[in-house]
C-alpha cells in the first residue's frame, strides 16, 4: 500500500489517497463500516495533522478515498482479498476536524521495555504536521547512561530539563544557550530528584525524591512490577539553586510522589500512600491517594488536603486542566504501565467527584498523560494494540469533563507501530521545535 497524496480544504472531493495494485474492476457495497487498524472511525483530529494511514485488520488489501464536507472528513473504504474478481466497498467512516489548534511538536522518550536492559535510549520529537522525528538528546551524550524524566517549562522548547543517570549524572538544565548539569543529590537536602514539575512562573521545580525497585511476577498478564520503598517531594528555587526538602510532604510514615502544578502555581498535586514494610511482597496493600498543597510566595503552607481515594485504587500522575485533575487509576501501587486495567479518570475540584474517561480508555494499561498548552487536547501513553509497548494517543478536551475518541499519532506506514520495537514514554506537547542538544551535553560529561 501506498501512500499517494494527502490535500487539505473546503473544497476537497474524492481524492485519492491510498490505493494498491492488482484491485479489482468490480466491487460490492456494505453496510458496515470497514474493520481498520488503527480504528480512525470517528475519531476528531486537529486541522493540519499529518496524514492518516491505515489496514485491514484481517490483512486484506485496502484503497480508500477522502471527501471532505465541512468539518468532516469521509473515508470510504474498498477491500478486498488476493485472487478476488470483487471487492467491497464499505460504509464511509467519519473524522472530523476540531477548530482548536494544537501545539505543533510533542516530545517522547523512545526506549525497550522496562524489564529489559536498554541500549540506545533517546528523548526525541515529532512534528505533528508531517512525520517528521528528529532527536533531542540520547544516552550516547552521557557515555551509554541512562536519560529519562524530560520536561518543559510550560511547553517552552527552548526550557528543559531531564536526568542523567550513570557515571557523573545529574540533572541537566536548558535555558536556551546555557546549559547546565546539577547533581540535586549534593544540593541543599541532599536528595537525588525523579519525577519533576515546573511551576508556571519558570522560577520552581517541584521533584519527587524516589527510592525505586522492580520485581518480576510469576503473572503473565503483568510480568513486572516497580514499586518505591520511599518518596518525598523536594522544591528546587532556580534563581538560587537552592533545594529544600518539604516538610510536611515527606513525612516517614508516608510516600509522596508525582507532583504537578495547578495553571496559577497555586496548588501543587500529588499521590501519597501510606509506608508499606516489604512492598514486594505486599504490593497489593499499596493505594495512592490524590493530594493536594497550598503554595504561596515560594513556599508550601498549611497541611496537605486529601482529594480522592480509598484501599481499593491508586492514584498516579495527576495533572490538572479546566477545573479538573485527569489521572492514571489502578488498583495498587504506583508505575502504572504494567497493570492491564490502569485506566484514566478525571477528578472534579469543585464537586469533588470522580469518574473514568471512559472514551480514552481500553482493556490494557493506559498510564502517562499532559495537556496541550491550551488545554484543549491531551496526549497520553497507552498499550492497547498489543499489550507490552506504549504508544502514543491524542485526544480532543470538549470541555467540562468530557473528551472525543482519541487517535493513535499517525505514521506514514501502519507497520512502523509493529515493527518499531521501543515504548513511547512521557509524551509532552512542546510549542516549537527543540535544538538537537547532542553535542552540548556530551561536552558536560567529559
Amino acid at each position: 500500500m501506498k501512500l499517494i497524496k494527502y490535500i487539505t480544504g473546503i473544497a476537497l472531493s474524492a481524492i485519492l489517497l491510498h490505493s494498491c495494485s492488482g484491485a479489482p474492476s468490480e466491487s460490492i457495497p456494505s453496510d458496515s463500516y470497514p474493520d481498520i487498524i488503527p480504528d480512525y472511525i470517528g475519531v476528531t483530529i486537529p486541522e493540519g495533522i499529518a496524514p492518516l494511514t491505515f489496514e485491514m485488520a484481517d490483512g486484506t488489501n485496502c484503497r480508500f478515498e477522502t471527501e471532505r464536507e465541512g468539518d468532516t472528513l469521509w473515508y470510504s473504504v474498498t477491500s478486498w482479498r488476493k485472487g478476488d474478481k470483487k471487492g467491497t466497498i464499505h460504509k464511509p467512516f467519519p473524522v472530523y476536524i476540531s477548530a482548536d489548534p494544537i501545539d505543533p511538536y510533542i516530545a517522547y522518550r523512545l526506549i525497550e521495555p522496562g524489564y529489559e536492559s536498554w541500549h540506545n535510549i533517546v528523548i526525541a520529537q515529532r512534528e505533528l504536521a508531517s512525520y517528521k522525528e528528529s532527536r533531542i538528546v540520547s544516552n550516547r551524550a552521557n557515555d551509554m547512561g541512562c536519560v529519562n524524566c524530560h520536561t518543559f517549562d510550560s511547553g517552552d522548547p527552548q526550557k528543559m530539563l531531564f536526568h542523567a543517570r550513570g557515571k557523573g549524572g545529574g540533572t541537566v538544565f536548558i535555558d536556551g544557550e546555557q546549559i547546565r548539569l546539577i547533581n540535586l543529590a549534593e544540593v541543599g537536602s541532599q536528595r537525588q530528584g525523579t519525577y519533576p514539575a515546573w511551576h508556571p512562573s519558570g522560577r520552581y521545580v517541584a521533584f519527587s525524591s524516589n527510592n525505586t525497585r522492580q520485581c518480576f511476577t510469576s503473572n503473565e498478564y503483568q510480568p513486572i512490577e516497580v514499586y518505591d520503598t520511599a518518596s518525598d517531594i523536594i522544591l528546587m528555587d532556580l534563581q538560587t539553586d537552592s533545594v529544600i526538602l518539604v516538610p510536611q510532604l515527606s513525612l516517614e510514615t508516608r510516600m509522596e510522589t508525582f507532583p504537578s502544578w495547578s495553571e496559577d502555581g497555586s496548588t501543587l498535586y500529588l499521590c501519597s500512600a501510606a509506608s508499606v514494610e516489604n512492598v514486594a511482597n505486599n504490593r497489593g496493600q499499596v493505594h495512592y491517594r490524590l493530594m493536594s498543597a497550598k503554595f504561596e510566595d515560594g513556599q508550601f503552607v498549611g497541611e496537605p488536603e486529601e482529594l480522592f481515594g480509598d484501599d481499593s485504587c491508586s492514584v498516579s500522575f495527576p495533572r490538572y486542566n479546566d477545573g479538573y485533575v485527569l489521572f492514571t487509576h489502578t488498583a495498587f501501587g504506583t508505575f502504572p504501565i504494567w497493570h492491564d486495567e490502569a485506566d484514566l479518570w478525571m477528578y472534579n475540584v469543585e464537586s469533588k467527584e470522580a469518574f473514568p474517561a471512559e472514551i480514552l480508555n481500553s482493556d490494557k494499561a493506559e498510564s502517562y498523560h499532559s495537556w496541550s498548552s491550551n488545554g484543549k487536547w491531551v496526549i497520553f501513553g497507552s498499550r492497547r494494540l498489543d499489550g507490552r509497548y506504549t504508544r502514543v494517543y491524542i485526544a480532543h478536551y470538549k470541555g467540562n469533563g468530557e473528551f472525543d475518541k482519541p487517535f493513535l499519532l499517525p505514521q506514514k506506514n501502519f507497520n512502523h507501530n509493529t515493527l518499531r520495537l521501543k515504548s513511547y514514554n512521557i509524551p509532552e506537547f512542546i510549542k516549537g521545535e527543540v535544538k538537537d542538544y547532542e553535542k552540548a551535553v556530551s561536552k558536560l560529561f567529559k
